[in-house]
């Protein structure tokens, strides 16, 4: 059997003329989803922009930064403000980090809720029915062992039904230590602990109802760092819980100096330790994503010492230092 030439030729073309809308196509798709993330002020994971737009180092810049943080802090512990401090800051457009003291083990208190939470929204991811299983509230004796200088907004009520979904609500966007209890009584220990496994960390441990200075900022970054890139959770869990984070009632420490129209996902924690003398300890941590336009960073500062007021002007005044910076390199570049 013979085959014209010219009904080949058309075959041929017909293939080009498909392949060729099927690019366009693909091309305005992908660039209607570009659009469509830059402009949702929900989007809270990494919304893949092109790497060879992001991937350009900071070079001298990132020196600077670095500069200027190790003499705040410096001068901090020479004029005696304050006894420890350690930071973590990773620009999550390329990956660049600075650590100062991160190496320094503090105690977690309420910044244990957030792997906490990771551990049910992974746990649902094989059991979708997890979240919206019940339990009546009747109350915890151990709540008295937490006393909460920053009390939370909403508690949950006794012998009140609320669902895991509703109780994971409660302890990241309120902080209520009613909630996280409840949360760990009903979690597998080992689920638990399996959370900071997989990220290659330590599981705290855990005595008397407090946990002891056994957490790095280094390492508590990394929960903020897996959420982002989605590489832990689920695209929808991930989304999910940084959203919760986003919500978060309280303001101050890490957010009090970053313009308003700035979104920030974090977790905060307090702890008091009473020394044998009678006189308290403080620690005070925050923890999250700064989602500076086009180029998101993560921050995380730990503190400890006694005067609580020089704790939180600190956290302030490191964030505001890292944001001016940040805006510095990248203002005039987006």
């Amino acid at each position: 059997m013979k085959i014209s030439i010219n009904w080949y030729l058309k075959k041929k073309t017909i293939r080009v003329v498909l392949a060729v809308i099927v690019v366009l196509i693909l091309y305005f798709l992908l660039k209607w989803n570009n659009n469509n993330n830059n402009n949702n002020n929900e989007d809270f994971i990494n919304p893949a922009l092109k790497y060879d737009e992001l991937q350009w180092i900071m070079n001298n810049k990132s020196l600077d930064i670095e500069n200027d943080l190790k003499n705040y802090v410096w001068a901090k512990l020479i004029n005696n403000d304050t006894d420890h401090i350690s930071l973590y800051y990773r620009n999550l457009s390329n990956g660049s980090w600075i650590g100062i003291n991160e190496d320094e083990q503090f105690s977690p208190a309420s910044l244990m809720k957030v792997p906490l939470m990771l551990a049910y929204f992974k746990k649902s991811e094989n059991d979708p029915f997890v979240l919206d299983q019940k339990k009546l509230f009747e109350g915890n004796p151990e709540e008295k062992e937490f006393k909460q200088n920053i009390p939370p907004t909403k508690l949950l009520k006794h012998n009140k039904e609320y669902t895991v979904w509703e109780m994971i609500e409660y302890m990241i966007r309120y902080s209520d230590n009613r909630a996280s209890i409840e949360l760990e009584k009903m979690m597998p220990l080992d689920d638990y602990k399996r959370v900071f496994i997989d990220i290659w960390s330590n599981f705290p441990d855990f005595n008397n109802w407090s946990f002891d200075n056994n957490i790095r900022v280094k390492d508590y970054a990394g929960f903020f760092r897996i959420l982002f890139n989605s590489s832990y959770l689920n695209l929808e869990n991930s989304q999910r819980a940084l959203k919760l984070l986003s919500q978060v009632s309280f303001d101050d420490w890490l957010k009090a100096w970053i313009p308003n129209n700035i979104k920030l996902a974090h977790k905060f924690g307090e702890r008091g330790i009473m020394w044998a003398d009678g006189i308290e300890q403080k620690q005070l941590h925050d923890c999250g994503i700064i989602y500076y336009p086009q180029h998101p960073y993560i921050l995380c500062i730990m503190t400890r010492w006694y005067d609580r007021d020089q704790l939180v002007s600190t956290i302030n005044e490191l964030s505001s230092i890292v944001y001016w910076w940040v805006d510095k390199i990248y203002g005039n570049n987006n």
